[in-house]
This record gives C-alpha cells, structure tokens and sequence, in this order.
C-alpha cells in the first residue's frame, strides 16, 4: 500500500479508520486463503498438464517429466456435456404466480362492501347463507381476474429478468463458467450489480451518441479473486472482499455514481493514477506463470477491494454517511483503492444478502469451498503419471542391449560411450587365466504389459471417481453392454446420474441469482404491470437432462410396440398419441404429421356406423343335398340317409 502524500494527508484523516478496518480484514482474508491457492494452483497444474514443484523435486534423477492429461480430458469431457445441456435449455428460469394469489386488503374490503350494497337495496330481510354465497361468488370472480393479471404480470417479469441478462453479457460468460466449474473448488458468480456502462443510443437522423447508462451486470469471479473470511459457510456468512483488477477509466467511471465519494476518487486517480497499484497476493506470480503470462508489473492497472460486511456505525459516519446510529453494526459495502474509501454504502438487501452466489462440482456441507472434479482424481492422475515414467524409462533401457565392460582389458583409445553395428571391440587377455570375456551383453526385460496394465487400470478407475466416463467423448474402449445401442445408453443414462446431481448445484446458484434480480425490479422498477403474487421457478438445466431420458424411453417404447399384437390392443388413436407425444419431443409440429387422436375415434365411429346402416348381404343358396340309401347284409335298402 502506497503511503498518502503530504498534502492530502489532512485530507483523508476521516477515512483512516474505515479503511484501517478494511485493510485488516483484508489481511486476515489472504492469510486463510493460503491452504486454498494450493490447492487452486494444483488444479491449474493438473489440467495443463505439469508437475507441481515439490513432486517434481522428490523425482530420481534422469526421470522423463511425461504427464498423461487424463484430467484435462476429463475436464473438457465434462465441460462440454454441461455445455451442451446449458445450450439446449431454453431458459434455466421461469417465473408463475403463485397457486393462490393473496388478494389485496383494498379488494377485500370492496367485495364486502359491494355485498353489504346489495343488501341494503334489496330492504328486506337475506338469509345469512344467501349473503356468503354472494360474498364467494364475488370474491372468486375477483380472484380469478387477480390470477390472470399476476400470470400476465410473471411473463413480463421473466423477459425483464432475461434482458437484463442479455444485455450484461452475460451468455458470453458462459464458457468461463462452466471452465471454473470442473476446474476448481468453487465457481463464483456476482450479480445483480449495479456499474454505469457507456452505451451507444440512436439520436435524430439516426446519429450515434455515446451515454452513460445505469445496467444491472451479472458477472464471472475468478476464485483467485475472491476472500471470504475465515471459517466461512458461504458468500453471506462473516465478511466477503472481492479483488477488481481495473484501469485508469474504470475508475473514472464512478464518478458522479451514487455511494461514491468523488473527492476520494480523484485523490486515488492523482496519486496511483501514473503509478498503478497492485493488491499481490501470494498466489499471483505462481499463477501468472501458469498461465504464461508477462510478469512485467503493469502501471495502468489499480487495483481495488471491495468489502461486504459489518462495520461500525461511527466509522461510516467519519466517512460522511448520514443517518446512522454510531453505536450500531451495519451490513455495508465499501470500496478500497489504495488508502482511499471511494465508496461505503449500507447493503440495500433487506435480508442482508450479498450478489455473490456460489457453485462446487462436489459440495462440501458447511464449508465455502467445495471439492473439483481435478482433486477427485488426484490420486488417479498421480498414478497414471508414475506407470507412464515407468513404462517410458523401462522401454527406454529394453530398447537395446546392455554392455558390461572390464575397462582394465581395453586398448587405449576407444571410446566407451560408442556402441554401432559392426564394431570392432579391442581387450587384452583375461590375466586370471580363466578365459572370460571383456565385454558381455545382456538384454534388460521389457516389462511394458504390466506396466500397461497398470496404466489402464487406474485410467478405468478415473471413471469412477469422476463419474465422467470414457464412452461420452467417444473412446473405442467400451466393452460388455456399451458394444450394443441399448445397453451404452443404459450406461450414458446411468452416468448421467452423477453430471445432474452436480449441475444442479451449479443450477441452484443461478436460481439465488435470479432471485436477487427479480427482488430489485419488485422493490425499484417503476412498470407496475411486472409486478405481482409470484414466485421463482428453477426450471433449470436438470430439467433438460431429464426430458432428454424421456424422449429416449419414449422413442423405446414406440419401437417396441411397432408389432401387430400391441396394435391391435392400442388402436390406431393409441398409436397416434404416442407418435405425437414423441414428435413434439423432436421440434416437429406434431398437429400437422400426427392426426388428434380424438380426430381418428371420430372417423372410426362414423365407419362403425356407416357399415351398420349397409343393407344386409343376401346368403348364398346352399349346395343341393345327396340322398344315399343305407343297405342291409343281403343288399337290400333299410333307410336313406341325406349327405
């Protein structure tokens, strides 16, 4: 931290103590996150591919440095199966009204008195039963109006939601997204947040102007930026500081902003603003070498902390917020750049949330960071790089003879080092006099089908562990009922088991995220016709998933039943309801290739009568009868018997 200048010393006296807090915090928040940048920094490595420093230290010398990307593919494999079902999800929300919408007390109150009207005109004594009966019709005619508007009011509401989406971008962070997601313990989202963004409107003549324009952003975190406090559960548990790397213009940008301080701002642009600052934490350097970055420190680059939770009221108050009690707690949100506080504000969450939502591939219960898909196969990978050493030095040493050479036997000049066909090796007599020979050859053993064996093993136990297996991503090496299309989908349902449980984690965070978004346009957006008795419906990504397994059931069952016998038991409106149910599964407008069913029970009843109203066949005569005689013994006739 750069100390302040003489000159504006005096004048960020006020802020001394709130950005003393924040800075303390702040160090806290490095020091616990040491054993959690390991652990990012190891994923990193794995992934692409290299040895962390402290394994490759313990290896024998002239060990080959071979690593087998097994959790890369595993990683992509993932990446792209979560990939495909975010693309093939319409939308991972929808927003309807509740069962039963609460009628206001206004409504209320009118329906009553509309039926104590009623009353009053008619003069004469009303039944009771006959006064509640008017009073439910009422109130059911004015609950179903309420529910047609809050359904017309949950659609307008879910495209506002979704184009505020739209308009942050925030469909490009998609793939940053689901990259965090397998890659480290916890994926991190922000959002809703509310920067002031240069937009570009249409004037007169269709003229380009360039405005500044207040958005809501929904934004990807870096895990290597984020520092919840120690012992931390989640996002709104303890403190939270987010690290912002930004320029000399994105500072600029907050001023005139609400909740900012201006004069902080430029104090921070005149002091930093040529000199840049860094917040260095102690994972930085390792991680930018990681990445291949240039570790040339960057002058335009200021750093800032932003701080979400409690601080004393007296502390805000020295900042120059108003209304505040200096004996009280606040949950507050304050910006540090530098020495300066440019911004503290009260967190406007009634429940005091923070837009923070977080993801793990395997969650951890009561803890912030949860366990990624590269520390579940650490082991695997560990192994499989060792039988890969193994196997790569074993064929190296088998590839050709040895040669074991009494050195004390050879002429001078030869060199030792030099071994080609044909060659001349030029050794004394054995002195002991038993004969032996100078040199010898003996080829080593090549062991490379047990150590491939060993190899593969550990690779089928990545699998497992992962539950990513090696038939989504088209591997050849599928045996028993994967060889059949039945049975690999049986398997690739089964292992979808695992993907759903762990999407619908990362379903779950964008579920808190919309939620906070659709919470601000109830309380802030002026349009009332958005605003109504509704509820949040995570229709989310799982649900993809499970329509998928439905269509291929479906598809199953029609081949199944395509035999006459079933037929026979279905009809031909049975079969039809099962053909359009799977072409509506397809995208396939099922009305114009698949008649209604109720269609073809009609057509059939008007056969059904039209054959019975044909007049009867006429029978055909019957063939002439034969009378042979029955005769006795002797020849004579008995009887006659008509054939």
């Amino acid at each position: 931290m750069l100390p302040l200048p003489p000159e504006k010393r005096a004048e960020g006296l006020a802020m001394l103590s709130l950005a003393s807090y924040v800075r303390g915090c702040w160090a806290e928040a490095k020091s616990a996150k040491s054993t959690i940048n390991t652990r990012l920094l190891r994923c990193d490595r794995q992934r692409k591919g290299e040895y962390d420093p402290e394994v490759q230290a313990t290896l024998p010398s002239g060990s080959t440095l071979i690593y087998m990307m097994i959790t890369d593919i595993k990683c992509r494999a993932a990446e792209s199966w979560i990939t495909d079902v975010l693309m093939s999800a319409d939308r991972t929300f929808s927003i309807a009204p509740t069962a039963e919408p609460d009628l206001p007390e206004q409504l209320k109150a009118e329906v009553i008195q509309t039926v104590a009207m009623e009353v009053m005109q008619i003069g004469g004594p009303v039944l009771p039963e006959a006064v509640m009966a008017r009073a439910e019709m009422l109130y059911n005619e004015v609950n179903e109006e309420i529910s047609e508007r809050a359904a017309s009011a949950a659609k307008r509401m879910e495209s506002r939601i979704q184009d505020s989406l739209d308009e942050s971008g925030f469909a490009d962070q998609q793939t940053d997204l689901v990259h965090d997601f397998v890659t480290y313990p916890t994926v991190v989202m922000a959002g809703p947040l509310h920067h002031r963004k240069r937009v570009m409107q249409w004037g007169p003549d269709w003229v380009p102007q360039i405005k500044m324009k207040n958005v809501l952003d929904y934004e990807r975190v870096s895990p290597y930026d984020i520092f919840p406090s120690p012992q931390s559960t989640g996002p709104d548990d303890g403190y939270l500081i987010r690290r912002h790397r930004m320029q000399r213009k994105d500072l600029q940008s907050f001023i005139g902003h609400p909740g900012y301080n201006d004069s902080q701002i430029k104090l921070a642009l005149d002091h930093l603003g040529r000199t840049g600052l860094r917040e260095w934490d102690a994972a930085d350097s390792e991680k930018d070498h990681i990445d291949d970055k240039n570790l040339v420190f960057n002058a335009t680059t200021i750093d800032a902390i932003e701080f979400w939770g409690s601080c004393s009221g007296s502390d805000l108050r020295d900042w120059g917020m108003k209304g505040v009690d200096p004996y009280t707690d606040y949950e507050a949100n304050v910006w540090l750049v530098g020495p300066y506080a440019i911004r503290a504000a009260i967190n406007s969450d009634p429940l005091g949330r923070r837009p923070f939502s977080t993801a793990s591939f395997r969650k951890v219960p009561g803890s912030f960071w949860g366990q990624a898909l590269p520390e579940s196969m650490r082991d695997v990978q560990i192994m499989c790089n060792a039988a890969a050493r193994a196997l790569a030095m074993n064929m190296g040493i088998a590839s050709g003879p040895q040669v074991e050479v009494t050195t004390d036997r050879l002429t001078p000049g030869q060199v030792l080092t030099e071994m080609h066909p044909w060659k001349i090796w030029q050794t004394t007599s054995d002195r002991t006099g038993g004969g032996q020979p100078g040199i010898r050859f003996f080829q080593p053993n090549m062991n490379a089908e047990a150590l491939l064996g060993v190899y593969q093993y550990f690779q089928k136990v990545a699998d497992e562990v992962t539950g990513v297996p090696n038939y989504l991503y088209g591997s050849s090496a599928v045996s028993g009922a994967g060889r059949t299309a039945s049975g690999l989908s049986m398997l690739m349902e089964n292992a979808a088991k695992g993907i759903k449980h762990a999407i619908l984690n990362l379903d779950s965070a964008k579920a808190r995220m919309i939620k906070q978004a659709f919470e601000y346009f109830m309380r802030y957006d002026p349009d009332p016709s958005i605003k109504g008795d509704m509820q949040i419906v995570p229709v989310g990504v799982v649900a993809t998933l499970i329509k998928e397994s439905v269509q291929e059931k479906r598809q199953a069952f029609l081949a199944a039943t395509a035999n006459p016998i079933d037929f026979q038991i279905m009809g031909p409106a049975g079969r039809a309801s099962v053909l359009h149910q799977v072409a509506g599964t397809l995208d396939m407008d099922a009305d114009d290739i698949v008649p209604d069913p109720e269609v073809i029970r009609a057509q059939m009843r008007q056969q059904m009568q039209q054959a019975q109203q044909q007049p009867p066949q006429q029978a055909l005569p019957a063939p002439p009868q034969r009378i042979v005689p029955q005769r006795a013994e002797d020849g004579s006739v008995t009887s006659y018997e008509v054939q």
